[in-house]
C-alpha cells in the first residue's frame, strides 16, 4: 500500500479532516488552506519550497491517531465504543438566553464564559460565521458574554480552527479550545510537539460530529430554501430552541427562509460529509477534556428547552465543571452510562462497522489512517454477520463505483 508522506498526498486521497494543525506545524509557512467545494477547508503546499521535514504530517489527525492508556478511573462500561469517560451528566446553561441560543443546552457557551470570569482564562478559540460570507466559517476569539453568544450554535460548514492556534499560544493567560473531535485530536497532536502550548490551554471543548458538511452541501440546502449565497447576510444551522431551525436571514429585505433540522441536517446536509469523515472512530471528543452533544435517548417534546449531555474525560475537565455548577453558571444531574449509547445511536453505529470498512480499503490498496487503541476490531465484532458483509463488501462497492482507488484529480481546485 502507498505510504504517504505528506499533506498534499493526504488531501490527494482523501484523507483530510481540515483542521488547519499543519498550518502551524510548517515554519516555513509553506502551507496554506483552500475551500474545495465538495470535500471542505484542504491544505495546498508550496512544492518549490517545502523541505519535506514531515512536521505537518506528525500533528495530522487526518493520517493517525493515537490513543494513551486511559484513566484507570474513566468507567469501563464506555472505554471500547466511547473512550475515556470519568463522568456523564445531563444538563444546560443557567443563562436562559444562552440556553435558548445554544444547539443543545448552551454548555459549551456556558463553560466558557465560566472558565473566562471566573477562572481569568484570555479567551475562547472556536468557530464563528464569515462575515463576507456568512455560509462559510472562520476561527474567532471571544473575550466576553456578547462574542460568545454571536458566535454560538453549532456550524455544519468546513472549519479549522487550528489555523488560529497561534493566538493561543501568543495569549497572556490559558485559553479554552472549542472544536470538533478531530480539532481537539489535532491540538492533542500539536501539544506532543509543542509542549508550551499545554500551558495555553485552559480546557479543551469537543462538540459531538458526524461529519463536516462541504461548501457544496451548504449549497445544495440553500438552492432547496430558494438563496443564493450571495444573498445570506445570516445562518444559524441549530440554536433559537432545540433542536432549532435552520434560518438563513436574506441580506437585501430581510426575509427569514426555514428549514427544520431533519430537513437541513438529515435530507441533505449528512449526503455531504466527505470520505475521511465517515472513516472517524472518534465522534464524542475523546481527547477533549470535556465533551458536549445531544441527550437523543427520548423523545424531545415541542418548545422544550435545550439540554445537554455531556462526558468529562479528565481530572481538570471534570474539577472545572464542578466549580462552573458551585459558580452557578450551568445546571447539572448525573446520569447513568448507558444513555450515551441510547442518545447516539448513529456514531456507535459507524465506529463499529469501521473495521470492515478500513479492511476493504486495505484489499483494494487505498491508503487509510491509521488508529491505536480504539478496539475497532471488538466494535465490529459485536455487528452481525449480515452487518459484517455489508461492512466490507459496501466498501469495496463504493470505493469502485465512486473510484476511491486513485487519487483525486479535483483537490487542488478552490474557492
Amino acid at each position: 500500500m502507498k505510504q504517504l508522506k505528506t499533506v498534499d498526498q493526504l488531501v490527494s486521497w482523501r484523507l483530510c479532516l481540515g483542521c488547519g494543525a499543519c498550518l502551524h506545524a510548517c515554519e516555513d509557512k509553506n502551507i496554506k488552506l483552500i475551500d474545495i467545494p465538495d470535500e471542505g477547508l484542504r491544505p495546498t503546499v508550496n512544492t518549490a519550497s517545502c523541505k519535506r521535514c514531515g512536521k505537518c504530517m506528525e500533528v495530522c489527525p487526518g493520517a493517525k491517531v493515537t490513543h494513551q492508556k486511559f484513566n484507570d478511573k474513566s468507567m469501563p462500561q464506555l472505554r471500547r465504543s466511547w473512550g475515556p469517560v470519568l463522568e456523564v451528566w445531563e444538563g444546560y446553561a443557567s443563562d436562559p438566553e444562552i440556553r435558548f441560543r445554544g444547539s443543545s443546552g448552551g454548555l459549551v457557551t456556558a463553560l466558557a464564559l465560566f472558565c473566562q470570569k471566573e477562572k481569568q482564562m484570555a479567551g475562547v478559540l472556536h468557530i464563528g460565521a464569515d462575515p463576507q460570507k456568512a455560509w462559510r466559517n472562520v476561527p474567532v476569539i471571544s473575550r466576553n458574554r456578547s462574542e460568545l453568544l454571536a458566535n454560538s450554535g453549532s456550524r455544519y460548514s468546513p472549519a479549522a480552527p487550528c489555523e488560529m492556534i497561534a493566538s493561543v499560544e501568543k495569549a497572556d493567560s490559558p485559553c479554552v479550545f472549542v472544536g470538533k473531535p478531530c480539532d481537539v485530536e489535532a491540538l492533542y497532536k500539536l501539544q506532543q510537539v509543542k509542549p508550551k502550548l499545554k500551558d495555553k490551554v485552559g480546557l479543551s471543548i469537543s462538540i459531538f460530529c458526524a461529519g463536516t458538511p462541504s461548501t457544496n452541501g451548504n449549497k445544495a440546502m440553500l438552492e432547496v430554501m430558494g438563496v443564493k449565497p450571495s444573498e445570506v447576510v445570516e445562518i444559524r444551522y441549530r440554536g433559537c430552541g432545540w433542536p432549532g431551525m435552520t434560518t438563513v436571514k436574506h441580506r437585501d429585505n430581510g426575509q427569514l427562509y426555514q428549514l427544520t433540522y431533519e430537513q437541513s441536517w438529515g435530507q441533505i446536509l449528512s449526503n455531504y460529509v466527505p470520505l475521511r469523515c465517515r472513516l472517524c472512530p472518534d465522534g464524542t471528543g475523546e481527547f477533549a477534556d470535556i465533551s458536549c452533544g445531544d441527550p437523543w435517548y427520548r423523545d424531545i417534546e415541542p418548545d422544550e428547552p435545550g439540554q445537554s449531555l455531556i462526558l468529562v474525560r479528565t481530572e481538570r475537565g471534570r474539577r472545572l465543571l464542578r466549580d462552573a455548577i458551585d459558580a452557578g453558571y450551568i445546571k447539572l444531574v448525573k446520569a447513568e452510562h448507558e444513555i450515551v449509547a441510547l442518545s447516539q445511536k448513529s456514531l456507535l453505529n459507524k465506529r463499529r462497522n469501521l473495521w470492515g470498512r478500513l479492511f476493504a480499503m486495505h484489499l483494494m490498496r487505498v491508503p487509510t489512517p491509521h488508529f491505536v487503541g480504539f478496539s475497532l476490531f471488538a466494535g465490529w465484532w459485536k455487528l452481525s454477520v449480515s452487518q459484517q458483509i455489508r461492512s466490507v463488501f459496501g466498501t469495496f462497492y463504493r470505493i469502485v463505483s465512486r473510484k476511491l482507488n486513485r487519487p483525486s484529480d479535483n483537490c487542488s481546485t478552490g474557492v
